[in-house]
């Protein structure tokens, strides 16, 4: 059987090419992290490629294949672990990547699952004060079920050492952990008290409203999206969590079908201007977004254009419902 690993909310699942913090050795490396920040990932991959003895371009193969093929991102991150056995990143890596194998998985699951686990944890025991390690170990034990090795004493744990690192960092995920397991009359009243003690920012206001999301209570969540967009972000936190609002807005407008001109506009801003950001939602993916808006909206040129050109795209599901999409208009 596949191991669904789900939670109700969020740390961000998605693993951005920012998050690469090595200084580059090589100008054949620098010039390879040059095409890929242009958007040109095919031909980054053909440079790196052409590397594969670098164990910091075996980590940018590794994250280029996880969104569009698994196994080529598992064989790569497995050469990176091995090159660099105590590079915290890599296994942080090597988490994600074998925690989304043991959801696709349906005879290898539990395999998987044990790698995953092993690899936050091993993030986690190399660079014990780095938040980003912890959250992704908690969010494996808040999601993976106890036969997969998911154990709520140790997500726990992370989220009160999390507390100790950083205290607004520590309510979010007090938050979260409090929804994973569906304690949502508590997860409630803590995102209330975060939203009056961080009122200036817009994080716990994002938060709010994909909780609405979730809940399909669209007007609210489109509330919550909105005052998180037009609050002050400083910290890179709250500018993730700030573009991120502009992303969900577009998202919300699509699932309500309401509200499409400020679902668009949110979305045409979030392509524009969102950085690449450890936690940023694709910006593929806001394009077919926008799509479905243009062709709720009655603008079905603009949305077969974006169809057809996201149908060719390396990332397989976004072809597959782009191509579906465009094929209804």
């Amino acid at each position: 059987m596949s191991m669904n690993f789900t939670t109700k909310v969020i740390f961000a699942s998605y693993i951005s090419f920012s998050s690469v913090t090595y200084a580059s050795s090589t100008s054949a490396l620098d010039n390879a992290i040059a095409v890929l920040d242009s958007g040109k990932t095919q031909q980054a991959a053909t440079l790196f490629e052409k590397q594969s003895d670098n164990p910091k371009a075996m980590l940018y193969l590794a994250k280029i294949y996880m969104n569009s093929d698994l196994d080529d991102a598992e064989e790569w991150i497995e050469k990176a672990v091995k090159a660099q056995a105590n590079d915290a990143e890599a296994h942080y890596i090597r988490g994600a990547i074998m925690g989304r194998q043991a959801s696709n998985s349906i005879f290898s699951a539990l395999s998987y699952a044990e790698k995953s686990q092993n690899s936050f944890a091993k993030a986690v025991e190399l660079e014990p004060d780095s938040i980003k390690y912890r959250k992704g170990l908690m969010q494996f034990h808040t999601s993976a079920p106890s036969i997969a090795g998911g154990d709520l004493k140790i997500a726990k744990a992370q989220v009160e050492q999390i507390k100790l690192l950083d205290p607004k960092m520590g309510l979010e995920a007090e938050i979260n952990y409090e929804l994973s397991q569906d304690n949502d009359a508590l997860a409630a009243n803590l995102l209330k008290q975060a939203k009056l003690t961080y009122q200036d920012i817009p994080d716990f206001f994002f938060l709010s409203g994909i909780v609405h999301q979730q809940k399909e209570n669209f007007e609210a969540a489109f509330e919550e999206l909105s005052l998180a967009i037009g609050k002050t972000a400083e910290t890179q936190e709250s500018v993730t969590a700030k573009y991120n609002a502009m992303y969900q807005l577009g998202k919300t407008a699509v699932l309500s079908e309401s509200n499409l001109e400020e679902g668009i506009k949110a979305l045409q801003l979030y392509i524009l201007e969102a950085p690449d950001l450890d936690g940023m939602s694709p910006k593929d993916w806001a394009e077919f977004r926008l799509a479905n808006l243009f062709a709720l909206n009655a603008q079905k040129v603009q949305a077969k254009e974006i169809y057809q050109r996201l149908a060719k795209t390396e990332n397989q599901e976004l072809a597959k419902q782009a191509k579906k999409a465009a094929k209804r208009i």
